[in-house]
């Protein structure tokens, strides 16, 4: 049958219009899923990790404010990369002198031919209070005083760096120093949150290379602003954060004036074990006995049976150069085993499904797990500072020393 004109003409102008309509209806439908898709992982994610599933943050952002590595306390420093502000008095209970070395006590000088310690924030022992850090803890056990020259965010090169440089200061007779697994990780960067410096092995001897201080570029392209906006957005999730920190780190953290971790050409291990050897020398010159504690995050106290490899090679070549070693993984496994559910609460900070830095109780744990290790060295070491009284413990803090 012959149709009308009209109708001839409807017919042919429906098909274009349905495709156009199937189109955007197909492309909304896969939108739709993909958006699904990404928030099953991200909850999926997030209920694995034991994190807030509903919680609106920008995870990226927080993670860059947790490696700002003095936060209001660093200055740059040409040797180190970065040290403490000396004579500093921060609200939060942190409080420098000379050398930015942090007070335990009320102390208003270095005390020298007793204790030094050395490490990053674990043992410079941020998120508590001056009195509440571990070699605080530390000096109210053995009455030996303690300084505290850790410096947050340094690598284990560093803080053998910051070592030999506060050796001849403090002209200590016992030498303790903190690592963690990151922190020998850190070894392995030219620049980890910030320029720093770096060895490498060159004819069988270690190579210092200096932290390079770049200059922010003047203009940032088009591609890379888009890049950075994008990346603002996929901040608010924390699989996107765990994925991107791992796969480009230096896209996801880095500032766009530079990269905030830059790998060097060198073996973490093996270089933190070279410079604790040389190290050692320096300290047997002076008859410094020396003591490596080794800490940990607490997801890894959490999720592991044994410490992680790096600690692990480290420990070793600790031992093998004659340096006693306190590893505090072992206790804290036991303590989480035997304990309460969340008992590691305790002794590390816990905040919106976040671990941070330990506790005092935490570092008093720590403090008392040394003790022991040193007990036979503090007649001795004592005995040369008996004119060098320990400061009274604050009233407040005594209760903490329960491990």
């Amino acid at each position: 049958m012959q149709m009308s004109e009209g109708s001839r003409d409807g017919s042919a102008m429906q098909p274009p219009a349905a495709k156009a309509g199937s189109r955007w209806a197909n492309a909304a439908l896969l939108l739709v899923s993909l958006l699904l898709s990404l928030l099953l992982i991200e909850v999926g994610y997030r209920v694995a990790k034991g994190l807030p599933v509903f919680r609106i943050a920008n995870w990226r952002v927080e993670q860059v404010v947790m490696v700002n590595l003095g936060e209001l306390k660093a200055i740059p420093d040409p040797v180190l990369g970065w040290t403490n502000k000396p004579f500093n008095v921060h609200e939060d209970g942190y409080t420098t002198i000379e050398y930015g070395v942090r007070k335990n006590f009320d102390e208003t000088a270095i005390r020298t031919g007793a204790a030094l310690a050395v490490g990053d924030s674990f043992t410079e022992g941020w998120e508590v209070k001056d009195h509440e850090s571990w070699p605080a803890f530390l000096e109210k056990l053995t009455t030996l005083p303690v300084v505290n020259a850790a410096i947050g965010g340094y690598g284990s090169d560093q803080t053998i760096l910051r070592a030999e440089q506060m050796l001849p200061i403090v002209k200590p007779k016992l030498l303790l120093i903190g690592f963690h697994e990151i922190a020998i990780v850190r070894a392995g960067y030219s620049s980890y949150g910030a320029p720093k410096p770096y060895f490498t092995i060159e004819n069988g001897e270690l190579r210092y290379h200096p932290p390079a201080f770049i200059e922010p570029r003047a203009n940032t392209p088009l591609l890379w602003t888009i890049a950075y906006a994008v990346r603002e957005v996929l901040g608010y999730s924390a699989a996107a954060d765990y994925v991107f920190a791992r796969l480009a780190p230096n896209y996801w953290y880095g500032n766009g004036d530079d990269d905030l971790y830059q790998k060097a050409d060198n073996d973490d291990v093996v270089i933190t074990c070279a410079l604790l050897k040389r190290l050692k020398g320096q300290a047997d010159k002076n008859n410094t006995r020396v003591v490596l504690l080794l800490q940990y995050y607490a997801q890894l106290i959490l999720d592991a049976d044994r410490p992680g490899p790096n600690s692990q090679a480290v420990a070793r070549c600790a031992r093998a150069a004659d340096i006693r070693v306190v590893d505090q993984f072992a206790s804290l496994r036991q303590i989480v085993l035997d304990g309460p559910p969340n008992v590691i609460r305790e002794y590390y900070w816990y905040d919106d499904g976040v671990f941070g830095h330990m506790t005092a109780r935490g570092n008093a744990q720590a403090a008392s797990l040394i003790h022991p290790a040193v007990r036979d060295w503090l007649a001795t070491i004592l005995g040369w500072t008996s004119q060098t009284q320990a400061p009274a413990p604050p009233p407040e803090s005594g209760s903490a020393l329960q491990p």
